[in-house]
Order: structure tokens, then C-alpha cells, then sequence
């Protein structure tokens, strides 16, 4: 995603943009949008008729919970009965959860307001993994809804959502930052599915003559996003189920992800491989898309925000010293041209245009050597390279 950040100027109007490729806007037609404008994209979350039940439902949920009369066991099998799969969860100031409720679920980025019914608005450290909150009447039927959804054959996700009882530790990111998730979503140890709980869940087992019957039944559902936004490919992928795979791709399963997905959403096959780094699985998927596709998961350097700050007031320092001389040209944008390598180190800069004073421009360039540090660029299977970046600077003016 293009990023812009405005350094501050006084008298000479002084401003720099960032400019770096790091990820595309999702078209208007995205698979979280209802509505007809998601109609092609063979997803649940654009069926019309299937929102709106859900959204009577929740209304009950909601107009019970005031009232005090909202069974939690009773309000779980209708939503088990009518296929809604979504957990109860908490909105906090800085995402969702489902551990107020008792509940853990594995998902690269988190939980999306798509996934959970929302009931309560709980302050963040509240919703802190191992806090004890009261066992008031939301919570308690938030707790009791989810422990029903959990403990029904018919919920598919048990390997993605488990009581916190039985989840066990959050594991660790890699220090490393050049090593995979090696579990980007779900549990490692797997339970029992049936053949019910469809192509996502014989994707994550690996069970080859299940993904087989499914699609026979149902060919479309090859491309279908679920309740996370993964196709049956992408939890292959996140398993790390090669014969699973191979299944799907035979299938024309899209490496791209949902119809209305595109090859640098989080959710994608290809975008969970490289998360993965399993650069076989890449290979192995890049002749099914594009080149523009495959270069779109290339990441460009990305500037560090606190260095930048840092430059900033360096600069404010530097103008004053040139005000006089950068006064007599008018305000104009220039590029601040760099080389950045491997190790996210400014191997090289330059000015375009120059200004009017080869001084300014040489200490402008060396101040960013020295003070602005990048986040290496990576190639679309996640390995360092070195790579330019820019930085648009405007100056000059009598004011």
C-alpha cells in the first residue's frame, strides 16, 4: 500500500513523501463487502437471503440478552442447524477476541468482524489471554454458547477454535525474521472431521479420497472462501498437505485464493505458502497465475517510522541552515533516490532534480544514509533483495 508521510516544513515549506509498494487496495467488489457487488464470488457472505437470517438472529440474541431470557445452548443449535458456524466474540480497541468467552482460535492477523457474533464491547485488558472476567449474564451466555458450538460434531473448525483449557500455549513467532510461520492458522494436532464438515476440513487432514467425493458433489465449492476467508487450497497450504494440494490444483483450484481475492490477500494459497516460506509449494503454483500476479507479491523497502521522525528534525535543522539560498528557487518536488540492500541498509542516494545548491543536496542525501533505516525488500518468494525506494521531498519558495 502506497504510504504517505508529511515531514514538517516552516518558511520553505519543507515536505517529504514516502513512497513504497507494500501491499494493493482490495477492489471494491471484496469478499467482506454483502451484497450484489460480491455475487460472483461464490462466497456465503454474499447470499442475500443467508445475511439476513443472520441478522434476525443476532437481533434475538441481542433483545434476549436485555431481557434475561437468551438460551445459549438453545441459540447455538440454531445456528448449528441453519450452518452459521460464527462463535461469540468481543470487539476491544484493538481487535476481536473470542477468550473473553473461553475460546482460542488460530488465525494469521486475527480474528475479522465477519467471523464471530459480536456481543459486548470488552476493554482490552479484559480480553487479555488467562484473565478471569465476572460470570455476568453476557459473559456467562457468551462462554456457555461457545462451549456448546465447540462440543457439537457438527462445528467444522475445532481445529481452529478451542477452549482455552485446551489450547495450550500461543506459540511463538520466529525470531528470525526470514523463517516461515511454520502454522499460520489452526492447531497442529488435529481432530476427527466428517465428511459434513467439507473441503476445508479434508484439506487440513490431508485426506486425499474425501477431497476427491466432495468435489465430485460439489465442484464449485473448490474456489469457496469459508468463515476465515481461506479456500480448501489455502488450508491445504497452511497444513502443509502436498498431496491435498495436488488434489485441489488438479481440481483448477486458484492459487489466487476466492474469486474476488487476489494473490497479495493474506488469505491467499500463494500468500500462505510464502508466509510459510515453502518455496516448493510457490513453485509449484507459479505457472497457474499470472506474471503480474506472481510479481505482485514482491515487497518493495519499507521505511522505519521512528527513523523517519528522526530525519525529520534533521532536516528541520538542515533548511534553516539553506534558507537563504533555497529561497530563490520556486517550491518544487524532488525524488530522493536510494539503493537499499539486503540488510535494509542505504547503499546509495541521490537527488533528482538537484536544487539549486549541490551542498543542500549532498547533506540532504547524506542525512538519510545516515539516519533513515529501511525494512529490507523481499522478491515473491520472500527472500531478501536489494531494491530502490523513494522519498519525495518539497521545497523552495519565499514563504
Amino acid at each position: 500500500m502506497n504510504r504517505k508521510r508529511l515531514l514538517a516544513a516552516s518558511c520553505l515549506t519543507l515536505a517529504v513523501l514516502g513512497v513504497a509498494a507494500c501491499t494493493q487496495g482490495k477492489p471494491e467488489g471484496d469478499v467482506l463487502v454483502e451484497g450484489t457487488s460480491v455475487s460472483a464470488c461464490n462466497d456465503g457472505r454474499a447470499d442475500t437471503t443467508f445475511l439476513a437470517a443472520m441478522r434476525e438472529s443476532d437481533a434475538a440474541v441481542r433483545k434476549g440478552l436485555a431481557e434475561g431470557s437468551a438460551n445459549a445452548v438453545a441459540e447455538a443449535n440454531k445456528a448449528l442447524d441453519a450452518g452459521d458456524f460464527r462463535l461469540v466474540g468481543a470487539t476491544t480497541a484493538t481487535g476481536i477476541s473470542t477468550e473473553p468467552y473461553g475460546v482460542q482460535c488460530r488465525v494469521l492477523g486475527g480474528l475479522s468482524p465477519w467471523s464471530i457474533r459480536a456481543i459486548a464491547f470488552v476493554a482490552d485488558e479484559a480480553a487479555a489471554p488467562g484473565k478471569v472476567v465476572p460470570d455476568d449474564t453476557v459473559t456467562g451466555f457468551g462462554r456457555r454458547y461457545n462451549a456448546a458450538m465447540l462440543a457439537d460434531p457438527r462445528y467444522p473448525y475445532g481445529d481452529v477454535c478451542r477452549a482455552l483449557d485446551k489450547a495450550g500455549p500461543m506459540p511463538a513467532l520466529p525470531d528470525n525474521q526470514d523463517a516461515g510461520i511454520e502454522q499460520p492458522y489452526g492447531f497442529a494436532e488435529l481432530g476427527t472431521a466428517r465428511m459434513a464438515h467439507g473441503l476445508g476440513a479434508a484439506a487440513r487432514r490431508g485426506s486425499v479420497s474425501d477431497i476427491g467425493v466432495l468435489i465430485e458433489r460439489e465442484r464449485q465449492a473448490v474456489n469457496t472462501p469459508d468463515l476465515f476467508g481461506l479456500t480448501p487450497l489455502a488450508w491445504a497450504v497452511a497444513y502443509h498437505r502436498w498431496p491435498a494440494a495436488e488434489a485441489l490444483l488438479r481440481a483448477k483450484a486458484s492459487p489466487t485464493g476466492a474469486t474476488c481475492q487476489s494473490v497479495i490477500d493474506r488469505e491467499s494459497p500463494l500468500q500462505v505458502a510464502r508466509i510459510m516460506r515453502w518455496y516448493g509449494m510457490i513453485r509449484r503454483m507459479r505457472p497457474l497465475v499470472t506474471e503480474d500476479e506472481f510479481a505482485a507479491l514482491r515487497q518493495k523497502p519499507r521505511w522505519d517510522d521512528a527513523s523517519l521522525s528522526e530525519f525529520n528534525h534533521a532536516l528541520t535543522e538542515l533548511k534553516e541552515r539553506y534558507r537563504a539560498i533555497l529561497r530563490r528557487q520556486n517550491f518544487s518536488r524532488h525524488d530522493l533516490l536510494f539503493q537499499v540492500d539486503e540488510q535494509g541498509n542505504t547503499t546509495e542516494c541521490r537527488m533528482e532534480p538537484a536544487s539549486v545548491s549541490p551542498g543542500f543536496d549532498k547533506e540532504l542525501c547524506g542525512l538519510a544514509v545516515e539516519i533513515v533505516r529501511w525494512t529490507p525488500a523481499r522478491d515473491a518468494f520472500g527472500t531478501r533483495v536489494p531494491e530502490s525506494a523513494r522519498l519525495l521531498v518539497g521545497f523552495g519558495g519565499g514563504n
